[in-house]
């Protein structure tokens, strides 16, 4: 805050203008609000999506971005082997042998 109140003091808006630059273009925001900023972060990764007429290549760096997001936020993304084994034992096989693990995961 100590900040703001010089840059209104003097009334410098070039330096204002390279404050608002640097909290819009680099993200540094992160510290005000973590969980709030990691949610989002995780939400938008989850309901990312193709859009009709989207190409491939846009869909890519579009999912590229908000993976660098979460590795900024240090979120991580893996699939569930507890989940695996829980599928597995629905079929009654007790002590899954790492192929058939792998394999069900694929499929999940």
């Amino acid at each position: 805050m100590a900040k703001y109140k010089t840059l209104e003091e003097d009334l410098d808006s070039i330096r204002l203008l390279l404050i608002i630059k640097k909290l819009v273009y680099t993200g540094d925001t992160n510290d005000l609000n973590p969980k709030h900023n990691r949610t989002m972060a995780r939400m938008n990764l989850i309901n990312l999506y193709q859009d009709r007429f989207q190409d491939i290549q846009e869909f890519r760096d579009q999912y590229k971005a908000m993976k660098k997001v979460c590795n900024e936020h240090g979120l991580h993304f893996s699939r569930c082997k507890e989940d695996t084994k829980a599928l597995l034992a629905e079929k009654r096989v007790t002590s899954p042998t790492k192929e058939q693990l792998k394999k069900t995961l694929d499929a999940i």
